[in-house]
């Protein structure tokens, strides 16, 4: 079975980079549910800005959606971290059979890199040979905020890791 993942970061504390995998058939109902939970005005889930009771009814809505999680966890600084746990969890995609992985967009620079190192792990054989991949902005696509609402919350730690633990399949720490 093949999955799509879908991307984005953390920077409190240890650097964490999120990956909410869902299966190709499910993909519209999950972005239909998830666009029902915006509220008057909003055009994304950004989970700093929301309220505590607010979170915990999202988190909640959000694992019911038959999504699983896998984070990947590094202490150096930002870009260093980023490269190093893109490339682990391009490996992981490819044992995982991901077809298409959406990144939160970034600054323009940032993602040319990130498109230059994937399309060189596609190359050697590090990631799948069809992997389709682009760069969103989380407006753009609400399965961004699946991975946004993980990562703010295994981040926060206190109630809040334990409101996402079954829906995490895999914490890899990598790098220093």
């Amino acid at each position: 079975m093949s999955v799509h993942a879908f991307v984005d970061e953390s920077q409190r504390g240890p650097y964490l980079l999120c990956a909410a995998l869902i299966d190709p058939r499910d993909l519209a109902a999950a972005r239909a549910r998830l666009r029902s939970m915006l509220l008057s005005g909003q055009r994304r889930l950004h989970f700093t800005k929301e309220r505590p009771p607010r979170r915990r009814s999202l988190l909640s809505a959000m694992s019911n959606l038959g999504v699983r999680v896998r984070l990947y966890e590094s202490t150096e600084k930002q870009e260093t971290a980023r490269q190093q746990v893109m490339a682990s969890l391009l490996a992981d995609l490819v044992a995982l059979g991901c077809r298409r992985i959406v990144i939160e967009s970034r600054h323009y620079i940032q993602n040319d890199k990130e498109r230059r190192a994937i399309a060189t792990a596609v190359r050697l054989g590090h990631a799948p040979e069809d992997l389709v991949y682009d760069h969103m902005r989380a407006h753009e696509e609400p399965l961004l905020w699946i991975a946004d609402a993980v990562a703010w919350a295994y981040g926060a730690r206190g109630e809040w890791r334990p409101r996402v633990a079954e829906i995490i399949d895999h914490v890899r720490r990598v790098g220093g």
